[in-house]
């Protein structure tokens, strides 16, 4: 690290690949902060050329890039055109300013490796960032994973671009989300964007950076089609006087990773918009939400059964810890597929007794974990009962909860103690799926 903010400060030179808007936007950054760039016209936008006849940028590029039609100058006189890719390697940071895959499904990403791969050892030390984010694995596909099979000795890290204009970029002042290869690398990916005056925030792996800006994008698109899905199913409503505060007042943070989602509010809200709808056919995204709900809840149904389980401890009846109601429950509709698939259920809540679990699940058994342990060989933690707040290392341990085959954590109570080595420990949304088997 020391080394690399060294060099980094002693030359103050960045190799941007790519002169198309990603590119050109960045250059004004860097050299708003007193950098000089290489730049290599990966994507063929006869950028030197035109910049020396003072023909970049041209018209269609001004009117898509601005809202305004007002773009910064570049100062030419700290930028090298370089017409050879060989001689790109004499920056400690190179900034890929072009998508992995353009929209004709050329993939400029892997031609660029082969030529980072054949200047192998000028790339040590050095750090490559990605500023488009494509399909979530795409660079590491084709680009860090053969760059390391190769034996580059460089590090890599994304700071991945969402603004569609130069006031946008400029103005927005947004967080960008920064993550790397390593921790080495992000700490230097934290240095240079630092020196940009950028803030940032960080998550682990390129991967995750990758499906993060993805899923922000869907997740506006797909809260778009249902403002516009009610207005089609509320037609003598005017729609577009509350949109305006509902984006406003949602309170995203309260979803969660969950094993579906419950609860007696929201649940019956989605039924309640639906049956006073005119024309409930179109709201086809709440239907498939339903649906996609309790098969989400089944799915986890199968996890257990896969992991060749014969029995279950569900801990939690109830939606919210400490509150006695199992409205539209994800621990009932589990419990009750669990039992279809021939899998024994023991339910634990100390909020409800054996007689009243025996009249809502005749199938199932009562168990009191503090009194009689664990009975099963998975437990499915479904809530944050205060019960379970108190669990320590001690009664993970003499409960045999410890030995378990699987626990599956919906609540994220158990995240911090330890399980056996045979134990399989998932936590809603962790990433580790895959390890059931």
């Amino acid at each position: 690290m020391k080394n690399f903010k060294e060099e980094l400060l002693k030359t103050k030179l960045v190799s941007v690949w790519g002169a198309g808007y990603l590119g050109y936007t960045k250059l004004i950054k860097l050299q708003s902060r007193g950098f000089k760039a290489d730049v290599f016209d990966y994507t063929g936008t006869n950028f030197e050329k035109k910049l020396k006849k003072g023909e970049y940028l041209d018209r269609e590029q001004v009117y898509s890039w601005s809202v305004n039609g007002d773009i910064p100058v570049l100062d030419i006189s700290r930028i090298n055109m370089i017409k050879d890719p060989a001689r790109m390697f004499d920056s400690r940071v190179h900034v890929i300013a072009f998508p992995a895959i353009d929209r004709e499904g050329n993939n400029a990403l892997k031609e660029l490796a082969g030529i980072f791969i054949k200047n192998k050892r000028r790339l040590k030390g050095a750090l490559v960032i990605f500023q488009s984010a494509g399909r979530p694995g795409v660079i590491d596909r084709y680009f860090t994973a053969p760059l390391k099979q190769n034996g580059c000795g460089c590090g890599f890290a994304s700071a991945f671009r969402s603004d569609w204009t130069i006031e946008d970029y400029f103005a927005r002042n947004e967080k960008r989300i920064l993550a790397a290869d390593s921790e080495k690398s992000l700490a230097e990916a934290q240095f240079f964007y630092n020196l940009l005056g950028i803030k940032f925030k960080a998550l682990g792996t390129i991967k995750e950076a990758e499906l993060y800006e993805n899923a922000k994008n869907t997740f506006q698109y797909m809260t778009t089609v249902f403002i516009n899905q009610l207005s089609f199913a509320y037609p003598d409503t005017n729609v577009r006087g509350m949109v305006k505060y509902l984006l406003n007042d949602v309170e995203l943070n309260e979803s969660h990773l969950c094993i579906g989602a419950g609860g007696s509010k929201i649940p019956i809200s989605v039924e309640n918009i639906s049956e006073g709808s005119k024309k409930p056919q179109f709201l086809s995204l709440i239907k498939e939400s339903q649906e996609s709900n309790m098969s989400l809840i089944f799915n986890y149904a199968e996890v257990i059964k896969k992991a060749g389980c014969k029995s279950v401890t569900i801990m939690g009846l109830t939606v919210r810890g400490n509150q006695k109601s199992i409205d539209l429950s994800p621990s009932v509709a589990i419990a009750e597929y669990l039992n279809k698939l021939g899998i024994e259920v023991y339910i634990d809540d100390p909020l409800y007794d054996e007689k009243t679990i025996r009249k809502l699940l005749p199938f199932s058994r009562h168990v009191d974990l503090l009194k009689q342990g664990l009975k099963s060989q998975a437990v499915l933690l479904m809530t944050d009962h205060n019960r379970y707040k108190y669990f320590t290392q001690k009664d993970i341990d003499s409960l045999g909860i410890r030995d378990a085959s699987l626990v599956i954590d919906n609540v994220a109570l158990f995240k911090d103690f330890k399980f056996s080595p045979k134990t399989v420990y998932h936590l809603v949304g962790d990433g580790k799926m895959g390890n059931i088997k």
